[in-house]
């Protein structure tokens, strides 16, 4: 049967309130994504996301870094999330790096076999879990943010990265993508980018659909986008490939 439920947990003394699920017919370790959310905090979206997780036979835990109960309601205060988070890299960096070890420490999850993807900000925030220096097997950014953060971070990437772009980003021109992708290489990283033409920021959500902002929902970006992710789950995480 699949679990859903939401988890709630403290960071430096302030309580935060993501959402897990997986199947507990299978007995053994799973292996473990953590699912970085868009601007508005977490939300159905992740959930959604992490309930395909488990059906794939994933532990998701779809992790909260603004806090229980701040949630953006509209464009607006999404925005102004975002924008208070992300104006303190190393916090960012702390948050996401205590939901990992959250994750890593879980008794249900293998801990040799972890992922983390993001969206739009999360796609950022996975970045930014790179560029700390974590361990893991995989990290995947869907249409994420791609500034370098101002900060000391180590100066190798230990972690693979898969980028999934679209080329009409307006939040992640092809100017941006470059830069990110001289950043990786200077940090000998190893690294992986497909991009969508004529795709634009937000293609993995259906709720997406403002195109005079650079936000519209494309179905066959977010399918394929989804398949070459699993693809490289095999390889990183199952070493099928």
């Amino acid at each position: 049967m699949i679990v859903k439920k939401p988890y709630e947990y403290q960071d430096q003394g302030l309580t935060f309130q993501g959402f897990i699920c997986y199947n507990d017919d299978i007995k053994h370790p799973l292996p473990g994504v953590l699912v970085s959310h868009q601007y508005s905090g977490c939300s159905k979206l992740e959930e959604r996301k992490c309930e395909h997780l488990a059906n794939a036979g994933y532990f998701a835990f779809a992790i909260d870094l603004y806090g229980k109960g701040i949630r953006g309601n509209n464009p607006e205060e999404s925005s102004k999330l975002m924008n208070e988070l992300s104006a303190d890299r190393t916090l960012l960096s702390e948050r996401i790096n205590h939901c990992l070890s959250l994750l890593k420490n879980n008794k249900l999850v293998d801990k040799n076999m972890i992922a983390a993807i993001g969206y739009c900000f999360g796609g950022k925030c996975v970045l930014d879990l790179a560029r700390s220096g974590a361990e893991l097997n995989l990290i995947v950014s869907f249409h994420g943010i791609y500034d370098r953060p101002n900060i000391n971070n180590p100066n190798e990437i230990k972690t693979p990265i898969l980028i999934l772009h679209g080329d009409e980003d307006p939040y992640a021109t092809e100017q941006d993508l470059r830069k990110l992708l001289s950043e990786l290489k200077e940090k000998k990283a190893q690294w992986f980018v497909h991009v969508f033409g004529g795709v634009a920021h937000a293609f993995t959500n259906p709720d997406a659909d403002d195109e005079s902002n650079g936000l519209k929902y494309n179905r066959d970006a977010m399918h394929m986008s989804w398949k070459i992710m699993k693809n490289y789950f095999n390889r990183f995480l199952h070493k099928k490939l």
